[in-house]
């Protein structure tokens, strides 16, 4: 062949392959056409409902009724594994032929010779369309492949070389098969969970729609806590079966169990038994369900982490509130006096009444402080240790919290919860609660944020929120008065001038934000023999308000009181600063204002 007809015969090759690739893109799904062809079966496999199966490992029986979990019936009956006879159906499902024989080499000698004449396994598959039946034989010579036999209902029997990992599916032994979860768990659906072990019991109840421990304190139990125990309990998988007709059972410490987990629902109670640690593997401890006769191994360290249960699920909050908004009253006692802060029914307003007296109460400090209440937890609990020797029967001081019940839950009755805080040590109090037994090793945080008196809680700003804007100022320091209108216009001037001071502007506002650092107490005399400032605070409709600030103290703090209120409060050096300054000298001049809120 001359090189010329080679070169045309290579083109037209090149251009007949292009053609046929480019046929195969217009046609939609012709790979896919050309896999589903190539399958040995078009039966709905994986909605199966039964299996039978032979082979190396033994003979299985499988069923499933309705929108049930499959049960092996033979060669025990019980639970199967789900995913492994999941797997198995889909290898089935499709599996694809490498080679399919024609009918006429069917002949007996032929199938001997394929293994199939004695097929080393048989799978038996029924489905609502019809039944499956594959038989294996010998490995084909090249790796990788196995001659199989497939019968269908209504369909010619057909010999085929199929991928070997169809047998792999199929040569699984009992464990294999079984479920290996050993107490599987609706979680929703359990009432009540138990732990026997020796002398300790917990119990662990729900009470409308509330986790509660009952044993060995009653206290709240926490439900996201409760819920990761059960699906710790309901994911706990044999790693071995030991005995299906459960035997002597002193062999594995099961006569008499070290620990047992009690599940109660409403259908149902069960209890897995947790004896002896396995001789041979000492991180595996024996195990059973009690109305199952298959003794098991678990992992050691997923028992005893459920078998901490107590610890664990016991609610770690202080308080059980879980808005802030619902408390509707706050009772203190002890330290600092007794009183009492009220959330007003027509504002929501918080008020504090105190040796007979209301006052207008703090309401961001409280909301605050509610807040953080209700996020510390305990450290640990002391259920049995001698209260007196945490100073609990005579606490340093004690909360009472009053809140509403929940909208839309007849009757709503009022809970009461009650706080007694005793010692304390370098970073804890020791706390007891209302609501459950023993005490608590609570953060010291939450002895610290409760104020030393009652004056804490009132509102540190000097004007009431009510005052509105200032309109007018007195202001007098060392024998200087000066006075300062706020005009029609909206200007600032001098009383007695006509030029205009828009300094005055920014003091204003310094004053309307003015905050002290702390109320202290009932004013000494000597503190406001002479005072370092005086200013009078004017507004609308009449409002005025005077505040004086005594001698500075050595630390450049000074006292400041309001007249006609009957305690006095501390500013720092910078706010001392601040009110010392002419309001008509720019603050450039005289420094920053320093005000707190």
């Amino acid at each position: 062949m001359s090189t010329r007809s080679l070169m045309v015969s290579v083109g037209l090759l090149l251009l007949m392959l292009g053609a046929l690739s480019f046929l195969q893109k217009k046609v939609p799904g012709t790979e896919r056409m050309a896999r589903e062809s190539r399958r040995i079966t078009d039966l709905p496999v994986r909605e199966a409902d039964r299996i039978d199966l032979t082979g190396p490992k033994g003979t299985f029986i499988f069923r499933k009724k309705g929108e049930g979990n499959w049960r092996l019936e033979k060669p025990i009956v019980g639970d199967a594994d789900a995913a492994t006879v999941g797997q198995l159906l889909s290898e089935v499902q499709f599996v694809e032929s490498l080679q399919v024989l024609s009918p006429g080499e069917k002949q007996e000698a032929l199938l001997q010779s394929f293994g199939l004449g004695q097929p080393t396994r048989t799978l038996v598959v029924g489905t609502r369309e019809g039944e499956l039946k594959i038989e294996t034989g010998r490995n084909t010579p090249i790796a990788g492949g196995v001659y199989v036999r497939v019968r269908q209902n209504g369909q010619r029997e057909k010999i085929a070389v199929v991928q070997s990992q169809l047998t792999e599916a199929m040569d699984k032994d009992l464990t294999g098969w079984r479920e290996k979860r050993v107490l599987p768990l609706q979680v929703p659906d359990v009432q009540e969970l138990l732990l026997h072990q020796g002398t300790l019991e917990v119990e662990v109840k729900k009470k409308e729609g509330q986790w509660i421990l009952s044993k060995p304190v009653e206290a709240s139990a926490d439900p996201t806590a409760v819920n990761t125990v059960l699906g710790e309990i309901s994911a706990l998988k044999a790693s071995s079966f030991v005995s299906d007709s459960g035997g002597d059972l002193a062999l594995y410490g099961l006569n008499a169990p070290v620990q047992s987990f009690e599940v109660r629902t409403q259908a149902t109670n069960r209890v897995l038994q947790i004896g002896l640690v396995d001789p041979k593997e000492t991180n595996r401890v024996f195990a059973r369900v009690s109305d199952q006769p298959s003794v098991f191994l678990l992992p050691k360290a997923s028992v005893d982490g459920i078998g901490k249960l107590a610890d664990r699920v016991r609610d770690k909050r202080i308080v059980t509130l879980t808005n802030a908004d619902e408390i509707q009253g706050i009772d203190f006692a002890g330290k600092g006096g007794d009183y009492r802060l009220e959330r007003t029914k027509e504002s929501k307003q918080w008020r504090m009444e105190w040796s007979g007296v209301w006052r207008k109460a703090d309401d961001v400090a409280i909301h605050a402080w509610l807040d953080s209440l209700g996020g510390i937890r305990a450290n640990r609990f002391l259920s049995t240790e001698d209260p007196a020797r945490m100073g609990l029967t005579k606490p340093r001081q004690t909360v009472t919290l009053t809140w509403s019940g929940t909208p839309g839950i007849q009757p709503m009755t009022n809970r009461v919860e009650t706080l007694k805080l005793g010692d304390e040590t370098k970073e804890e109090v020791f706390v007891q609660v209302s609501t459950t037994s023993g005490a608590m090793v609570v953060p010291l945080n939450l002895a610290r944020s409760i104020p030393d008196s009652p004056l804490g809680w009132l509102p540190r700003n000097i004007l009431p929120e009510d005052f509105g804007p200032v309109r007018g100022l007195i202001w007098v320091v060392g024998g200087v008065r000066k006075e300062y209108r706020l005009g029609p216009n909206g200007k600032w001037r001098a009383q007695g001038a006509e030029v205009e001071v828009p300094e005055v502007t920014e003091y204003a506002e310094g004053l309307k934000n003015f905050s002290v650092l702390k109320w202290a107490g009932i004013p000494a005399k000597a503190d406001f023999a002479k005072n370092e400032v005086e200013i009078v605070m004017e507004g609308e409709q009449g409002k005025k308000i005077k505040m004086s600030v005594g001698r500075a103290w050595a630390d450049g703090s000074a006292p400041v009181r309001i007249e006609g209120q009957e305690f006095s409060g501390q500013i720092d050096r910078n706010q001392l600063a601040m009110l010392k300054t002419d309001p008509g000298v720019l603050r450039s001049e005289a420094g920053q204002p320093a005000s707190r809120r």
